[in-house]
């Protein structure tokens, strides 16, 4: 689910200054006490090879500035500028490992918004739309909070809005699919719960609708006509032109309505895709 797109990065580059100055290589055999660069030569070359593709030694380098220069400005730089580079190869561990570093070291850091977006989208991007695991996601969508909440005017806010809603649409779509197959079962305490949910907790996704009409079923079902047709005015009241509400306005509507309506079945395949509509 890797939606990080180098813009990010380049929004957060462009500002900082590129320190320039010739650089040089000690080829001798006999290993002697490495000597010390000058930071402008170790952060220039550290950057260069990050521009070639050399992330290895692009890494190296900028772990020895923040050593050698942990005093200067360009130490939480370069701890940035690693943190970046484990991102995008998709080391989780050592992103969240530099993270971790970064924040401790700089809990004032200028750059937070920027750290906080790049730990989001680390959880966001091991996200399994098919696992019934939700850890991943709930922690991205925890970070993705704490972004908008403390950094509300971040370059990055309009990005997080987009990733929060999205991760509701799935934990939606999954209380759905849930709530279904207890359905299927005859089970409607759970099912009423997983649907209550959806209204409750995603009330702005797509499946509100769908959780909406679905009490409306159950409570019909059950022979709760009052509680069916408060489901169903809620529908109409919020979603009137939806086919949801026209088929709930048909079940209270009609005394003659059967329960034992006939399924329809769809393949797995296109089960899920209309249960997960998610992008990626």
């Amino acid at each position: 689910m890797r939606l990080f797109k180098k813009k990010y990065f380049l929004i957060f580059i462009i500002p900082l200054i590129i320190i320039t100055a010739n650089c040089s290589k000690n080829k001798n055999k006999i290993k002697k006490p490495e000597k010390l660069l000058p930071l402008n030569i170790l952060y220039k070359e550290a950057f260069k090879n990050f521009e070639q593709g050399k992330w290895n030694e692009s890494i190296e380098l900028f772990q020895k500035v923040e050593t050698n220069y942990s005093f200067s400005d360009w130490a939480p730089r370069a701890t940035i500028m690693i943190i970046y580079m484990y991102y995008e190869v998709g080391d989780s561990i050592k992103t969240l490992e530099y993270i971790k570093k970064y924040k401790k070291l700089y809990p004032s850091g200028e750059n937070l918004d920027y750290i906080n977006f790049i730990k989001a989208l680390t959880f966001y991007d091991q996200i399994n739309v098919t696992s019934k695991d939700i850890t991943y996601t709930k922690a991205a969508l925890k970070e993705f909070r704490e972004i908008l909440n403390n950094y509300p005017n971040s370059i990055y806010a309009d990005e997080t809005k987009l990733k929060i809603d999205l991760i509701n649409e799935q934990l939606a779509g999954k209380e759905i699919y849930i709530a279904r197959y207890y359905m299927n079962k005859s089970k409607w305490i759970p099912a009423i719960k997983r649907l209550t949910t959806v209204i409750e907790n995603y009330g702005s996704t797509i499946y509100s609708k769908e959780a909406l009409h679905r009490l409306v079923e159950i409570y019909y079902k059950l022979g709760n006509e009052k509680e069916a047709k408060k489901y169903a005015s809620i529908l109409g009241y919020n979603f009137n032109d939806s086919d949801w509400y026209k088929k709930s306005y048909k079940i209270v509507a009609d005394k003659n309505y059967s329960s034992n309506n006939k399924k329809v079945k769809k393949k797995i395949k296109d089960r899920l895709q209309s249960l997960f509509k998610f992008s990626k």
